[in-house]
C-alpha cells in the first residue's frame, strides 16, 4: 500500500494517514461565532472519508461582536471566551468516534481585516495601506501587541480544553501573524521590526505564553508563509529564517502556504490541469525540510496521487494538505484508499473561494450537477 496510507506519528498525534483537510474558511458559525449542527456534518462527513487530520476553518481570536443576523450570511467561528469550549467538545468527540484526529486553526485578520464588521480600523504591526481597498490599518501600540499576544494564547488554552488534538495558528495570507513576519507589511523600528529575529517576535511569544497555558506537550502548529509574492516582501529564504526561529521556541509543526492581499499569485490557483501544475508549494517545502527538523505539510493543488505520494517518498513533506478537492469530494482519501485512484474531480474553478466571504461554503459544480439531476428526475415524473 502507498506511503500515503501508513499511520504515521506527528507531534504525539497518530494519525491513521498522512492526509490533512487544511482549514477552510466553510462560513456555517451562528451569529456569535459558535459551531452549528451543519459544520458538525461537514467535519463528520470529512473524518468518514477517512482524512487524517482534520482543521477547522480560522476561528477568531478576537471575534466579531453584535453582527446582525441575516440568514445566509457566511458568519465565522470564534474562540475568545470560555463558553465556546462546551459548545465544540461534542463536535471533537465525534470526529474522534469516527477515527480522525482534529486540530483548530485560529487567527486575527490584521490589516486584512473588514472594518464595517470590526467596527474600527483593521490592526497591523504598521500602517502600511492595502492599494486594492484604500484601507489604511492602524500599527499597533506595545501595550496592544502584548493584548493580542494573549488573545492568541488563552485562545490556544480554550482548544485544548474543547479536546482537540492541536492548535494550528495562521501565519499566512496577510493577516496578522503573516502581517508581523512580512517586511512588506511590518516596518516597525522597535523589538517588533526591523531583522528578521524582531519580527517573528509576536509568533516568539505567542508560542511562550501559550506554553504556559497548555504545556510542553501540547502540539502547537503554524500555517506560515513561505512567499508574499510582492516586492520587498517575505521570501523562501526568510521564510527559512524565520521558521528556524520559531521551531527553536516551540512550535512543532509547519504547513507552507503564500501570498498576501497585494499578491498577483493567488493562494488557491486555477488551473490546474497537468500533474505539473501540482504541488506549487513544494519547493518551498523542501527548503524547510531541509532546514528544521519538525514535521512539514505540503498544501498546493494536489490533485493525483501518484505526485502527491511522490512528494513524501522524495522527501518534500510529511504529511499532505487538501481544501477544495475535499469540498467536492469529502470521501476523497477512502475512494483511494479502496484503490480508485483517478485524480481528484476538483476542476480548480475556485469559485469556492471566489465567493467564500459572500455565501457558505459550496462546491458550485456539486451544486449544479445536483440541480440538473433535480430537473431531471422532474421531467421523468
Amino acid at each position: 500500500m502507498s506511503v500515503l496510507f501508513d499511520e504515521v506519528n506527528v507531534c504525539g498525534m497518530t494519525l491513521k494517514n498522512r492526509f490533512v483537510r487544511s482549514a477552510t474558511y466553510e462560513g456555517y458559525a451562528a451569529v456569535d461565532g459558535q459551531p452549528t449542527e451543519r459544520l458538525a456534518r461537514l467535519y463528520y462527513e470529512l473524518a468518514e472519508g477517512e482524512v487524517g487530520l482534520i482543521m477547522t476553518s480560522a476561528t477568531q481570536v478576537d471575534g466579531y461582536k453584535n453582527l446582525p443576523e441575516v440568514e445566509g450570511l457566511p458568519y465565522p467561528t470564534a474562540m475568545d471566551d470560555d463558553k465556546f469550549i462546551d459548545h465544540w467538545r461534542p463536535i471533537v468527540d465525534g470526529v474522534h468516534e469516527r477515527g480522525s484526529k482534529f486540530a483548530m486553526q485560529i487567527v486575527h485578520p490584521g490589516r486584512s481585516d473588514t472594518p464595517g464588521l470590526r467596527r474600527a480600523d483593521p490592526i497591523a504591526p504598521s500602517a502600511v495601506p492595502i492599494e486594492a481597498t484604500g484601507v489604511t490599518p492602524h500599527a499597533m501600540t506595545t501595550e496592544e501587541i502584548k493584548a493580542s499576544v494573549e488573545q492568541f494564547a488563552q485562545a490556544c488554552r480554550r482548544v485544548k480544553e474543547a479536546g482537540f488534538d492541536a492548535v494550528q495558528l495562521h501565519g499566512g495570507h496577510g493577516y496578522l501573524i503573516s502581517n508581523f513576519i512580512s517586511p512588506y507589511t511590518n516596518v516597525r523600528e522597535d523589538k517588533y521590526g526591523g531583522n528578521t529575529e524582531n519580527r517573528a517576535r509576536f509568533i516568539v511569544e505567542i508560542v511562550e505564553r501559550a506554553r504556559e497555558l497548555v504545556g510542553a506537550d501540547y502540539p502547537i502548529m503554524i500555517k506560515m508563509n513561505c512567499d508574499d509574492f510582492v516586492p520587498g516582501g517575505l521570501d523562501s529564504d526568510e521564510a527559512v529564517k524565520v521558521a528556524k526561529i520559531i521551531t527553536e521556541a516551540g512550535i512543532d509543526c509547519i504547513e507552507v502556504t503564500g501570498g498576501i492581499a497585494e499578491s498577483r499569485k493567488q493562494t488557491a490557483r486555477k488551473s490546474i490541469v497537468m500533474e505539473m501544475d501540482e504541488a506549487y508549494f513544494r519547493p518551498y517545502a523542501a527548503a524547510l525540510k531541509e532546514n528544521v527538523s519538525v514535521p512539514i505539510i505540503l498544501v498546493g493543488g494536489l490533485r493525483t496521487p501518484s505526485v502527491i505520494e511522490k512528494a513524501v517518498q522524495e522527501g518534500a513533506a510529511d504529511l499532505v494538505s487538501m481544501s477544495r478537492p475535499f469540498i467536492q469530494e469529502p470521501g476523497l482519501v477512502k475512494r483511494w484508499k479502496e484503490g480508485d485512484l483517478s485524480k481528484a474531480e476538483c476542476v480548480s474553478c475556485n469559485r469556492c473561494g471566489d465567493n467564500v466571504f459572500k455565501r457558505p461554503l459550496v462546491c458550485y459544480i456539486k451544486e449544479k450537477r445536483k440541480e440538473e439531476e433535480k430537473l431531471f428526475a422532474g421531467r421523468k415524473e
